[in-house]
């Protein structure tokens, strides 16, 4: 995590012939988006496209599923009363413009009914320009990707008075239980 537009300039020079395409969440873009710079000032062609779900949307999903409740994962301000960032109001973080006073062409996809068209014409209109560009589309941060049979091995505290990482914690022993290794010796 942060290291996909550095990616995409590596990939970049070794295949300058082709499109160099890189997908980052916001968490993801706030850890390393300053590798634009290079592929600005060294005229490589990169196209970044910026998801924007105003948190951690994985972590956030992942945090959630360890019965952690999303802690830490939502761009807010502190609830002082509240002494927490899951209530304060919405940060307002605009990573589109942070990206333009980097130096980058930036393409907005507003959100709309035709967001996924304007998603499509905008990664046309990137891939017909001869100059590094982030596609910057906002997306709901509890809207998960597919789900599928692969398990992320996050252990989950074993001692706690909240019911969801009770509850997480038994169902973390559960896929322990069958979880096969990949490496060195099989089990019987």
């Amino acid at each position: 995590m942060g290291y996909e537009i550095a990616g995409g300039l590596g990939v970049r020079r070794a295949a300058p012939d082709r499109d160099a395409i890189v997908m980052v969440g916001d968490g993801s873009y706030l850890m390393m988006h300053t590798e634009i710079v290079t592929a600005v000032a060294e005229g490589l062609k990169i196209i970044i496209v910026l998801i924007q779900n105003h948190g951690f949307a994985s972590i956030g999903k992942l945090s959630e599923d360890i019965g952690s409740q999303r802690f830490g994962t939502k761009y807010r301000f502190r609830n002082a009363e509240a002494n927490n960032f899951d209530s304060g109001s919405a940060l307002p973080i605009d990573l589109a413009t942070n990206a333009e006073s980097l130096g980058i062409q930036v393409i907005r996809v507003e959100s709309s009914p035709n967001a996924i068209a304007d998603l499509s014409a905008a990664m046309a209109k990137a891939k017909a320009s001869n100059t590094a560009t982030l596609i910057h589309i906002n997306s709901d941060p509890l809207l998960f990707a597919p789900d599928n049979e692969s398990w992320w091995d996050v252990p989950v505290a074993a001692t706690s008075t909240l019911e969801s990482t009770q509850s997480a914690r038994i169902e973390y022993l559960e896929n322990k239980a069958h979880q096969k290794p990949l490496l060195g010796e099989t089990r019987s």
